[in-house]
């Protein structure tokens, strides 16, 4: 799936891609960025949650949240 955010540092558009993936037993999405920098989010009590980066700025992770709404309706 692609999706496009905006980028809460510069408001610039940044288009993403999300794929399905296992994560340590949990279905988790892999967020992709241009650049092929990637890393897994899990969906846990509604709430999208990083799973193997830590040095994201938080408002970053909650545009991707929001992105990733309409795939957590259907998953």
């Amino acid at each position: 799936m692609k999706f496009t955010i905006i980028n809460p540092a510069d408001k610039s558009p940044i288009e993403l891609r999300a794929q399905a993936e296992d994560y340590n037993g949990e279905q988790g999405m892999r967020i992709i960025f241009p650049e092929k920098d990637s890393f897994v989010m899990v969906q846990k009590d509604g709430q999208w949650i990083v799973m193997d980066e830590t040095d994201l700025n938080p408002k970053l992770i909650d545009a991707i949240a929001e992105g990733l709404k309409p795939v957590a309706r259907y998953t």
